[in-house]
């Protein structure tokens, strides 16, 4: 397969999952539930006020109704809420996009880990209609935003390994993904260490410069919010 195949097969794959995603996105699911309400309401507060609807200002975590809930999809928000406002499109559509390039991103990771392209066009088409996947891009869900960063992350991980200046890359994706979801907090730690065991040896061959700035970035982003869940 040639490069020009290569991308109109990886495009056809993208615009697929686009059309997935975006068709009828206002009336499939019928209505907003509770939770998209809430990103709605919380975006728009901070947007015209700063503030979150309970007075806080640019809060690292938001205080809904119910429970504590991560920031990013909220902030990620604050853009189509203010185009459309608090509707299906203004509340889901970061979930669509974030979606689309989750499938992108999973190609790019199936590949470098696989040496396999053929492998990663099957990976991606299947993430692409997968109906777990299709669901999820479809609501105002923060899965399909740390899904995407969690997947960078991991693939830029992947590519310093081959010698890549890219760790620091790894360090903001993984980091910002504590930031998405709460199950994050749990599995990113543990991938980390995952990789530790695994890797350890190759690890060791980075220069303590390239390990130090990913460190540091990676503390950066995160430190923040480890002390606001904690305290």
């Amino acid at each position: 397969m040639n490069n020009r195949m290569r991308l109109i097969l990886l495009v056809s794959i993208l615009l697929l999952a686009f059309i997935l995603r975006i068709w009828k996105l206002d009336k499939v699911p019928t209505s907003l539930f509770g939770d998209e309400l809430d990103v709605g309401y919380h975006a728009l507060s901070i947007l015209k006020t700063g503030k979150d609807y309970s007075g806080n200002y640019l809060p690292i975590h938001f205080r809904s109704l119910a429970e504590w809930r991560t920031p990013l999809y909220l902030y990620s928000s604050i853009p189509t809420v203010a185009i459309f406002g608090i509707n299906a499109w203004g509340v889901r559509l970061p979930a669509a996009i974030f979606g689309v390039l989750g499938v992108f991103a999973f190609y790019l990771l199936i590949k470098v880990l696989t040496k396999k392209e053929s492998l990663a066009f099957l990976a991606s088409f299947l993430l692409c209609i997968s109906p777990w996947h299709l669901q999820y891009s479809r609501a105002g869900f923060e899965v399909t935003e740390m899904l995407f960063l969690y997947t960078l992350g991991l693939y830029f991980f992947l590519i310093c390994l081959k010698g890549r200046n890219t760790l620091w890359l790894s360090g903001i994706f993984l980091g910002l993904a504590l930031w998405t979801y709460n199950t994050a907090k749990l599995f990113v730690p543990l991938t980390m260490i995952t990789i530790f065991l695994i890797w350890g040896n190759e690890l060791k061959k980075i220069s303590k410069q390239r390990l130090a700035s990913a460190l540091i970035v990676f503390l950066i982003i995160t430190v923040p919010f480890v002390i606001i869940t904690f305290f």
